[in-house]
């Protein structure tokens, strides 16, 4: 089986209402409103950014750990509008068994609209059929019941170790 090599520049990846495509220095406001607020970031584990310039210390972090292939990490964007809602990625990747982890925090205002399953069916379709990913992994916290319901309808599955999983079945090569 090939190794596991993730993209040296992120691909803009388009669904039908949303778009993903790389963050920048001109997202720091929309970033700001989503890393900033202690209600979308309560169950991450990590406090809410103190201000503004942390998102360039974010953005500084993400393009590293891109161009080291340890995660993927896109804006989530509305199609009609370009307005950022969100962000998601790929991490931990693990390369034996052909899996990864999947991240995504969504700004409060988007919160109830569908906006995060459709990025994520997006993701998972880029994992399965560009980076050939047999599985997902998504570590939510036990207590974020309304993003655990989210991820079940999506297909995962609870496997017994705090995490929810789905397999991947990538389109067969022509």
């Amino acid at each position: 089986m090939n190794a596991l090599l993730p993209p040296a520049a992120l691909p803009v990846l388009c669904g039908e209402r949303v778009t993903l495509r790389p963050m920048d220095e001109h997202d720091a406001a929309a970033l700001f409103a989503i890393y900033g607020d202690p209600l979308v970031m309560r169950h991450t584990g990590e406090d809410p950014f103190p201000e503004l310039a942390t998102v360039g210390q974010m953005l500084a972090s993400v393009r590293r750990l891109l161009a080291s292939g340890q995660s993927l990490e896109w804006a989530i964007v509305l199609a009609g509008s370009g307005e950022l809602v969100g962000t998601c990625g790929l991490h931990s990747f693990d390369a034996a068994a052909r899996a990864a982890q999947v991240g995504c925090l969504l700004r409060r205002s988007a919160w109830g609209r569908g906006i995060m399953p459709e990025a994520l069916a997006v993701l998972a379709a880029y994992a399965a059929e560009v980076l050939r990913l047999h599985g997902l992994m998504a570590d939510v916290a036990p207590q974020n019941t309304r993003a655990r319901r989210m991820f079940r309808r999506l297909g995962y599955r609870e496997d017994g170790n705090d995490m929810l999983r789905i397999g991947l079945r990538p389109a067969p090569r022509a």
